[in-house]
């Protein structure tokens, strides 16, 4: 197993040449929100718009909409209707497929779905990949587990459980996760062919047939509701980023997950892990960044 340090992510973070622009460093097109979660939408698209993406685009219904545009003016709005249970409608994400078709986007999707993520996910996905990559959180996780995501997954995709989610996907228990975690992520990486995130204190991190790399950052603060939010769109984010540059998912999720605890280090230390938030994270990511590009 190796462990995550400053200099092996350093050695991976994507650089920001002088000569670059906004199409230099990707794009992010992040489903996310529903009428009951709307926060949920704020903190994934401020992740990867400061993870890094040059270009962040939401497709979400409008009341997540004006709430997101309101925090963060930068992220391009895609509206989608409203279905019954105050999720996006399925129907509407078919055209999303058609209109990233050749933008080589990275997919995030789940933060906030809500019940209707399964049908979301098996649109968004379909038979053809239109994406780069993918990176699959909270409802995505839940429709995968259940099997109704019956869409086969983008080559490079990165799956972000917790020990609940990583158990219903493995079909066992959080005990039995916890029990043996370097198993339980070895067993993602190979089931799913995907990279797998299994979340919590010592952050795993593994592909199929690569070595296990353990996080040693971050802390109890980030227990709370919307700290996986802001992880998923950093990781989306610095997958972006980094895609162009030829860094690959398994790195792209060993750099934000390394980040992600970091800052909430120095967030610990300036706001307690008592009273931290996760939109609190952005202001110690800055400064944790400006010391690594420095």
């Amino acid at each position: 197993m190796q462990e995550i340090t400053r200099d092996v992510v350093k050695g991976v973070l994507p650089k920001r040449d002088a000569d670059t622009n906004k199409g230099s460093f990707g794009s992010v097109l992040a489903v996310a929100g529903s009428m009951a979660y709307r926060g949920a939408a704020s903190l994934c698209v401020e992740g990867a718009l400061r993870g890094g993406a040059g270009l962040v685009y939401l497709a979400s219904v409008e009341p997540v909409l004006q709430l997101v545009l309101a925090r963060t003016p930068e992220c391009c709005p895609c509206g989608c209707r409203t279905d019954a249970g105050g999720g996006i409608r399925a129907q509407d994400t078919a055209a999303l497929r058609e209109w990233f078709a050749d933008k080589n986007t990275v997919l995030l999707a789940g933060p906030g779905l809500g019940e209707n993520a399964s049908n979301l996910c098996n649109v968004l996905l379909g038979k053809r990949q239109p994406w780069a990559a993918a990176v699959l959180d909270a409802d995505a996780l839940n429709a995968l587990a259940a099997g109704t995501l019956h869409a086969a997954l983008p080559e490079h995709t990165v799956l972000t459980p917790h020990p609940g989610e990583a158990a219903r996907l493995l079909h066992t228990t959080v005990g039995e996760i916890q029990a043996d975690r370097e198993g339980a992520v070895r067993q993602l990486a190979e089931e799913y062919r995907c990279v797998a995130v299994l979340k919590g204190n010592g952050t795993l991190i593994t592909a199929p047939g690569e070595e296990v790399w353990r996080n040693t950052t971050g802390n109890a603060g980030l227990a709370r509701g919307g700290s996986g939010d802001v992880l998923a769109g950093m990781l989306a984010g610095v997958l972006a980023a980094g895609w162009r540059q030829g860094h690959s998912a398994l790195e792209a999720a060993i750099t934000a997950v390394w980040l992600h605890g970091a800052a909430a280090d120095r967030c610990a230390r300036r706001r307690s892990m008592t009273a931290m938030l996760p939109q609190d994270l952005f202001e110690d990511l800055g400064t944790l960044l400006a010391e690594l590009e420095g």
